[in-house]
């Protein structure tokens, strides 16, 4: 299916390619809410014997028929059935021969199972563990010519690093990849690490995902890849192990994911100490296709939704109003239900300490995930193009690189911390830091008692979205700590801290608020590998010079023997001896590891 993984809500109008993928999304969506699923009735043509519709069942839907013998059983069975009428009908479209869904009910009668116990639904997808997937193991040919690319990426990649999961007869189930610039760029600014598996590639079975963070540019790079059968707990285990294996065990200190149930336990044995928070842009998505139908009689419910997830600071706060929302939707279980299990997750008032450096949803990687669903391509030509993608990202941030050296950020106000802080960052990073230092300048502050200060939005007409801040100034570390906790949170200091220094006659940034993350220097560190030696961050980087020195060299001559028929002469046979003696001298030697194919001799190492 081309629908994003969290796009896994069915809907009216909806189509499904086959009878089978109808069927293996409903599984799918079944597992992610947190309900059984069965198979009902359907029918078939009399003319053709084509199934022409066919019905899937929530598993608790109908009463168990009673038994005489009810009464004998010493240990009888738990009630299973509510009659819950959840269910999800489709028709085949004779014009197009697809199966569209013409009913969806999506209210149950019954608790949905939390997001830790979805994997122990029975007929899941995701409680298949690796079984399922030995079936969707790649196919030889894929297998192939995956191969034939990771090795030509290992022949010009000293630091290239590939991993594969096996199925006992052979077969590759899963695997994982990076390159040097990954290895490097992880090193640097893998604090913060968005996963996303939202992505399929269209003429074969297995995920794509991506690991991508921020760099200091707050660009997006790619800290590695991955090709997955499933998306079982034991897959997410194993390429969450293989990547932190390439990364040489470092763990970053917040991931953002889909909300996955396998992933999420596959996340909590393999990063323990790891901060997880979900995508916020996913769950406002849902919000829109399970509660736009309670948007009447003047309520808001997606706004009073959006103000739980972003607006409260206080956990009351948010318990107050989440109950509140909880009233206004008058079913018996609903999404709400659903998402309140994992509010730690998600909402601001549980979020609001995390090391998020400003990252809360998996967006950041739309714009690459867009570029590589262009066209739908087999395995090979898929990781071709990936790799197009890849270098053009790259191209991005070399472009950030030259840029900061030849154009400065413009200064709204010519104070000694603003020039400062215009050395010092990036040009989006300063203008994040002027957005607060301009703040600040609204401000109003009053001071509480020694060193203790309320800092607030001067706002006259008292409709300013803006919340006070609470900040103890220590001068003799220069310490400068705020509620709003911004710095801890995304590594700039906030407006209310702005204030505080302003009012102590601080004239510059303390150095101890200075994130080197987000400075011109931050790729100024030199990486090693796990053996001690320095990363190589482009290891082509030479070979282009050199080509590009020869080009160099030889391009305006020929120009210029061009214009002449014996200079033209001259210049080819001088050319074709030149070329004589360097093939005579280095014959026997080659830039590949092997003769004729270069995969000849090349095996994965683990």
């Amino acid at each position: 299916m081309e629908e994003e993984q969290d796009d896994f809500v069915p809907h009216l109008g909806r189509e499904y390619q086959t009878l089978d993928e109808a069927w293996s999304a409903w599984r799918v969506y079944g597992g992610r809410i947190g309900f059984g699923v069965r198979l009902s009735y359907g029918h078939k043509s009399e003319k053709d014997g084509v199934i022409t519709s066919k019905i899937f069942l929530c598993s608790c839907e109908g009463k168990r028929v009673a038994d005489k013998r009810d009464y004998m059983t010493k240990r009888p069975r738990p009630e299973t059935r509510t009659g819950c009428q959840v269910r999800l009908q489709i028709k085949l479209n004779r014009k197009t021969q697809k199966y569209k869904v013409v009913e969806f009910v999506s209210q149950h009668n019954h608790p949905l199972q939390p997001p830790g116990a979805c994997y122990l639904i029975p007929k899941v997808d995701c409680n298949n563990g690796l079984r399922d997937v030995r079936k969707q193991a790649m196919k030889y040919g894929s297998a192939i010519a995956m191969t034939k690319y990771f090795a030509k990426r290992s022949l010009e990649d000293p630091s290239f690093k590939i991993f594969e999961d096996t199925t006992e007869e052979g077969e590759i189930a899963n695997v994982v990849w990076t390159d040097a610039k990954m290895i490097v760029d992880y090193a640097r600014f893998g604090d913060v690490v968005e996963f996303d598996t939202t992505f399929e590639i269209n003429n074969e079975k297995g995920v794509f995902g991506l690991f991508v963070g921020f760099n200091h540019f707050r660009e997006i790079v790619i800290f590695g890849a991955a090709l997955m059968c499933d998306h079982t707990k034991e897959s997410f285990e194993w390429v969450f192990t293989k990547f932190l294996e390439a990364h040489g065990s470092k763990k970053p200190i917040t991931i953002f994911t889909t909300q996955d149930g396998a992933m999420g336990l596959a996340l909590e044995k393999i990063m323990p100490d790891t901060r997880h928070g979900l995508c916020t842009w996913h769950i406002e998505q849902n919000c829109v296709k399970h509660l736009s139908c309670y948007n009447k009689d003047g309520m808001n419910i997606m706004g009073d939704f959006n103000a739980c997830m972003y607006r409260y600071e206080e956990e009351k706060e948010f318990e107050d109003a989440f109950n509140a929302l909880r009233r206004n939707v008058d079913v018996i279980v609903t999404w709400l239900d659903f998402i309140y299990g994992s509010k730690e997750k998600w909402a601001h008032c549980f979020m609001k300490d995390a090391y998020t450096m400003g990252m809360r949803s998996t967006q950041a990687s739309e714009s690459i995930k867009s570029d590589l669903k262009a066209c739908k391509l087999d395995i090979h030509r898929f990781l071709e193009h990936f790799d197009r993608v890849l270098y053009e990202n790259r191209d991005k941030e070399v472009k950030s690189e030259y840029n900061v050296t030849s154009k400065l950020p413009k200064l709204k106000w010519n104070v000694p911390i603003l020039r400062e802080a215009r050395k010092l960052y990036t040009p989006k990073v300063f203008e994040l830091f002027q957005a607060e230092f301009e703040l600040s300048c609204s401000a109003n502050i009053e001071c509480l008692e020694v060193n203790t200060y309320t800092v607030v939005m001067c706002d006259i007409d008292n409709e300013t979205p803006y919340k006070r801040g609470q900040v103890v100034w220590t001068r003799e570390d220069q310490t400068v700590l705020c509620s709003c906790k911004k710095f801890e949170r995304e590594g700039i200091l906030c407006w209310h801290a702005l204030k505080v220094l302003d009012r102590e006659d601080i004239k510059v940034i303390p150095p101890r608020y200075v994130f080197n993350r987000w400075t011109k220097a931050a790729k100024d560190v030199i990486v090693v590998d796990v053996e001690g030696k320095r990363v190589i961050e482009d290891p082509l980087l030479d070979v282009r010079n050199r080509n590009d020195d020869l080009v160099h060299i030889i391009t305006p001559i020929c120009g210029k023997a061009a214009q002449n028929e014996e200079q033209a002469q001259f210049l080819r046979n001088e050319l074709l001896a030149v070329r004589g003696k360097y093939e005579e001298k280095y014959e026997n030697l080659s830039i590949t590891s092997g003769d004729g194919d270069p995969t000849s001799e090349f095996h994965f190492t683990f």
